[in-house]
């Protein structure tokens, strides 16, 4: 693989956590030079991996150039967490999945939101890997990845996030019938009706 690619996949990774762990402001405008010095690549790298993101959604292309982060609202957290709901229920609806993920280790780990955020976006990127349908697998990654800077939110709003986690890998993985349908859905209801607080805690 020539250098061009792999900076090119370096500046990815690098400005895709940095998106995901909430380093920039709702809204604000990717500084391109000052990101590329930081990550050890030139622009062309960098602008390389912004294009990429804005095809994941996690970018968006700025009036007159350049790259900025999309705007969050309520309603707009609101239908990603709707989303993500119809999603992962589609997904277990036509799959029987073989799920990879422990949530015991994250016990008593609520007050670390970056470690519980992570391991619920873990669980449900578990999920999309798991799944056959490479549409559905593909949306449901996105939306996940989409989500996560929500998750560090929720850990200042909800309670008892570590065994809410367990209870929806058990459903998950080997939940039958319309009780695991409820667990999923009572697992994005409940963020639902605090996207609000949600939004104000990740806003601020």
């Amino acid at each position: 693989m020539s250098p061009e690619p792999v900076l090119a996949e370096r500046a990815y990774l690098l400005l895709k956590a940095d998106i995901m762990a909430g380093r920039f402001a709702s809204g604000s405008i990717i500084n391109e030079r000052a990101l590329a010095a930081e990550y050890g690549v030139s622009v062309s790298p960098l602008r390389d991996a912004a294009q990429r993101l804005v095809g994941e959604h996690m970018l968006e292309i700025a009036f007159g150039g350049g790259y900025r982060l999309p705007t969050i609202t309520t309603d707009a957290l609101r239908d990603l967490y709707r989303w993500h709901g119809h999603l992962v229920r589609l997904i277990l609806k036509a799959n029987r999945l073989a799920i990879d993920f422990d949530a015991k280790p994250y016990a008593g780990t609520e007050v670390d939101g970056q470690v519980l955020a992570r391991a619920a976006t873990n669980l449900f990127l578990a999920i999309a890997q798991a799944c056959g349908d490479h549409e559905h697998r593909r949306a449901l990654k996105s939306a996940t990845e989409r989500l996560h800077i929500a998750r560090l939110g929720e850990v200042r709003v909800l309670g008892n996030l570590t065994e809410e986690l367990e209870a929806v890998r058990i459903a998950t993985a080997s939940g039958q019938g319309p009780d695991r349908f409820e667990v999923l859905w009572a697992y994005h209801r409940r963020r639902i009706r605090r996207v609000s607080r949600i939004w104000e805690a990740i806003s601020s």
